[in-house]
């Protein structure tokens, strides 16, 4: 049998070919089947390298949340809210797939986390960077930031979901534009457009 032993190219094929069904199909519409007539690898090649297509769904969540995070954190000392955007837009690019797979999922897997990556989140990074918008006086001083982190999360969600499924193309530099422009007319304080 060619794939009797764990094989590296068989669990790149399920790493790879795994994220784009489960962020196209969900979880739960996958199948052992489904992996191994993407992978070209026989349904055993999933458990000689994961316990369960549930757990190497987990695996995925994992590295795909560290990898978004990481590239949020690298900008987060970025100044400003635009260009913080533009950095967040340009991994949702880089990868749609990840990024769209974290987004649907962070209720099922989160829990599952390692302690050091939930303290490592979207919405306390989105929070941090509005709060410090806030305190150089570009934003409203009366500025709900529940709410104005869950708009901001909740539009990188849907572009994250647009992209993966070729929706839209985006230019992340001008869509950052656009969205910053969106959240200063709504959260601004009066005169102030662009940082």
């Amino acid at each position: 049998m060619p794939d009797a032993a764990p094989s590296p190219d068989a669990r790149r094929a399920l790493l790879t070919e795994g994220l784009k069904l489960f962020a196209s199909h969900g979880v739960d519409s996958v199948s052992v089947r489904d992996l191994a007539a993407a992978t070209g690898f026989s349904n055993p090649a999933l458990f000689r390298h994961f316990k369960s297509k549930e757990a190497l769904a987990a695996h995925l969540f994992e590295a795909a949340y560290r990898d978004l995070a990481e590239a949020l954190e690298a900008n987060a000392e970025v100044e400003g809210l635009r260009d913080w955007l533009a950095a967040a837009l340009r991994e949702i690019v880089r990868a749609p797939d990840a990024v769209h797979f974290v987004m649907e999922n962070l209720r099922r897997y989160w829990a599952g986390l390692p302690d050091e990556l939930r303290a490592r989140n979207l919405p306390a990074l989105v929070r941090k960077k509005l709060e410090a918008e806030r305190r150089a006086g570009r934003l409203r001083a009366d500025l709900r930031i529940p709410l104005a982190r869950t708009l901001v999360v909740g539009m990188l969600a849907q572009i994250a979901r647009a992209t993966h499924f070729q929706e839209t193309q985006i230019d992340p530099e001008a869509v950052a534009d656009e969205l910053h422009d969106l959240l200063m007319r709504g959260f601004g304080t009066p005169g102030e457009t662009r940082t």
